[in-house]
């Protein structure tokens, strides 16, 4: 999948607007219940503060009004929004679910409506390569039940990318064309080559039909009559 982009909010707001005043409403909270357990009313100056603050940017053209409510945190976003995956975020809390890192501006990837970054996205999810066993991040080759980095599918003897006589299996492995035949093909009796296509068997072996002759004279067996001495085929003047 391709890598998708937050949207930041058009509106300038404040730096750091918001984290400002969660730390108003934070102490706020904090000294309303240190009041309460020494019997003594919180003072109203955090009050007048955040109040204050408010009119001085709605004055400078910002405005502190709540934007809407962060995904992540579930609090109020007054200063500058991100959106992203159909929420809203504050932008340090729109961050990479598994280490974390903040995604504001950068690409991310979306997996069961959660936000991650490259790195942890394709080390999640991504398919891994048979022989490497890394993440495929990019083009996906799919041979042999299994997926594979196009540059990782080769020869599992000489190593050679396959061209285009494709590649041959054995024992769940890819072999190129010559490759396979020398090592898992059967050998002629007669040159000890391997045996594709045209032959016979005779004498408890195979046999290119061109290696079929007399081991002597090296005659064909026009009638198709042969003679065997030590597991070789002699011609009827030969063997005598």
């Amino acid at each position: 999948p391709q890598p998708l982009l937050p949207l930041p909010s058009s509106a300038a707001a404040a730096q750091q607007l918001d984290e400002l005043l969660a730390d108003l409403g934070h102490m706020e909270s904090k000294l309303a219940v240190a009041g309460q357990g020494a019997g003594m009313p919180a003072e109203p100056s955090l009050d007048n503060m955040l109040g204050s603050l408010t009119r001085d940017l709605q004055e400078l053209g910002i405005t502190a009004a709540p934007t809407g409510v962060c995904a992540a945190c579930h609090k109020p976003i007054a200063g500058k929004v991100l959106t992203a995956l159909g929420k809203t975020w504050h932008p340090k809390h729109f961050a990479c679910t598994r280490c974390g890192q903040e995604l504001g501006g950068c690409p991310f990837f979306e997996r069961g409506d959660l936000p991650y970054c490259e790195e942890d996205y394709h080390q999640a999810f991504s398919p891994r390569c048979a022989y490497c066993a890394s993440p495929i991040r990019e083009k996906v080759l799919m041979a042999l039940d299994r997926t594979w980095h196009p540059e990782h599918f080769f020869c599992a003897h000489c190593g050679k990318v396959f061209g285009d006589d494709g590649f041959h299996e054995q024992n769940g492995k890819p072999y190129c064309r010559q490759d396979f035949l020398a090592m898992f093909a059967p050998k002629c009796q007669g040159c000890e080559r391997p045996v594709t296509d045209g032959y016979l068997s005779a004498l408890k072996g195979v046999w290119h039909t061109e290696c079929f002759v007399c081991a002597e004279c090296l005659s064909s067996f026009a009638n198709g009559s042969f003679f065997e001495l030590e597991g070789r085929p002699y011609c009827e003047l030969h063997f005598h």
